[in-house]
């Protein structure tokens, strides 16, 4: 991941109720980023694929907790 793109995607302004909120929007827009450029994904339902088949290191990076 770049430096500073999570940085970047904090400053998305987050229109979620924040009691549904799990996690922070800047980490879920930037797995949709890492699977759709990186990975060369092109369909939506891969994020969460992609994001299954992510390493806890990447996981962390990226902000959410690892479930392994």
């Amino acid at each position: 991941m770049p430096e500073g793109l999570l940085d970047r995607l904090t400053e998305v302004s987050d229109p979620r109720d924040p009691r549904g909120v799990r996690y922070r929007l800047a980490s879920l827009l930037a797995i949709g980023v890492c699977a759709m450029t990186a990975a060369g994904h092109n369909s939506l339902s891969a994020i969460p694929e992609w994001a299954r088949r992510s390493s806890p290191e990447t996981l962390r990076r990226l902000g959410l907790p690892s479930t392994r």
